[in-house]
């Protein structure tokens, strides 16, 4: 279901790739940003160090997966109460997913579906492809909704087409998990459009805090104060979502948590609205 791409835009993902692997098998992510937070909120406690080296654990672990992203995800067969969609975050892919995806097709969830996008690219366009592969989606498994799931970046996609693209009502459960809705000083850091659409008060953020809330699609956003790529306590809550905060887990470590799925399994289990 995925489009084919250039040779060109595969050689340039294929850098990116590069990149980010080297930063979290070295331990350059996560163990610089997990620092700074903690010296710019004199934090120095054993806290911070172990969320620090946890999510380097499960950073290192994702990458050693990483080259099997072109597979399909667990519970690719699995039929569950509808499809399920699950959308990456910047410089990643939907291996990202193989705990969680494995997790949920325990669980009954599915079929699910990994949706892979150019992160460098603008927000809007991920969200206007994204709209063409729920549209596939829908067509091969005759669901007429789905469920997405969106980390970091891809949560902000994935809300740009509920919010924009006429994804509210098609999706059923909206879940983001690490996303910058409201932007992040750390993108400044990045190549690519979303170093500025994904800034801290970027115009992008704007639209969507002002945007109304979706009227027909359940929206469920889940940060951790211990993520210091997008520290859950700067986000603001968004109208009409609810709102699950943790503690200690890093911005990968969401998604290999045990916990976050348990959360996600009850909420994508339940058919009807509360």
């Amino acid at each position: 279901m995925q489009r084919r791409h250039s040779v060109r835009h595969l050689l340039w993902r294929g850098g990116v790739a590069a990149v980010s692997q080297a930063m979290m098998v070295s331990g350059l992510y996560p163990l610089v940003p997990h620092a700074w937070r903690a010296f710019a909120r004199h934090e120095l406690g054993v806290r911070p160090v172990r969320a620090a080296l946890s999510e380097w654990a499960v950073s290192a672990a994702l990458s050693v997966v990483r080259p099997a992203g072109f597979l399909r995800l667990p519970g690719a067969r699995t039929l569950g109460p509808r499809p399920v969609i699950v959308l990456h975050g910047y410089a990643m892919n939907r291996a990202n997913y193989l705990p969680l995806a494995y997790r949920m097709s325990r669980a009954g969830l599915g079929p699910i579906f990994g949706f892979e996008y150019w992160t460098l690219g603008r927000i809007a366009a991920g969200s206007r492809q994204l709209g063409w592969f729920v549209d596939e989606v829908r067509e091969a498994t005759g669901a007429s909704e789905v469920d997405i799931i969106g980390h970091s970046m891809g949560g902000v996609v994935a809300r740009y087409y509920v919010t924009f693209a006429g994804g509210d009502g098609v999706v059923k459960n909206l879940i983001t998990i690490g996303s910058p809705h409201a932007g992040t000083d750390v993108s400044a850091i990045g190549i690519g459009h979303p170093t500025r659409e994904l800034l801290l008060g970027s115009k992008l953020c704007h639209r969507l805090a002002v945007a109304p809330p979706p009227q027909h699609t359940r929206v469920t956003v889940i940060w951790s104060r211990a993520d210091a790529l997008v520290p859950g306590a700067r986000q603001p809550a968004l109208p009409g979502a609810e709102i699950i905060m943790y503690d200690d887990l890093g911005h990968v470590a969401l998604l290999g948590s045990r916990r976050v799925a348990a959360e996600i399994i009850e909420r994508l289990r339940v058919s009807e609205p509360r």
